[in-house]
């Protein structure tokens, strides 16, 4: 229910457009899957304790929504992906953006476990994933590919069923 350039603390609509919370009642969500933390990132090290603060606070008012009428969710947060360094001169490197977002990736595996939600971390895996391929993942470091988007749907299946999954 998500759209690019949604942030925790905000997530701009069009007027009329319905807020999160009634989508979640409206589909009686029992299991919640949250991602959230790249576009934060750029923010830096001076919005990481709001981030914190936004996610954790989402957290409990999902709890207390109870959107399928009668028991708290089971959240899951995701940490983002990491920035490939496709090696071209018209992109950046992704060094500097993936200083950040690892920094963002342990404060979501934080809150996630200070809240008692399930945790699946995806930057690391993307980085090896990266490392490992033959070809690009990413149609431009930061937006995956349909390669990469099945390799990484690998990950988020073998984390949330733990055990090794392949397609």
């Amino acid at each position: 229910q998500g759209f690019s350039g949604d942030q925790v603390a905000s997530r701009p609509r069009n007027k009329g457009f319905t807020p999160p919370n009634e989508y979640l009642k409206l589909s009686e969500a029992d299991a919640i899957f949250v991602f959230f933390g790249y576009n934060e990132s750029f923010a830096g090290d001076d919005g990481l304790e709001k981030f914190k603060g936004d996610l954790a606070k989402m957290i409990d008012e999902y709890r207390a929504l109870k959107p399928n009428g009668e028991s708290e969710p089971r959240l899951v947060l995701f940490s983002p992906i990491a920035h490939e360094n496709l090696e071209d001169p018209n992109l950046p490197n992704g060094n500097a953006n993936n200083k950040r977002l690892q920094k963002y990736a342990t404060a979501i595996q934080e809150i996630a476990e200070s809240k008692k939600t399930g945790f699946v971390d995806l930057f690391g895996p993307s980085q090896a994933l990266y490392a490992a391929a033959e070809a690009p993942l990413t149609i431009n470091g930061v937006h995956l590919n349909e390669e990469g988007n099945r390799q990484i749907a690998e990950v988020i299946a073998g984390s949330l069923l733990g055990k090794e999954v392949s397609t």
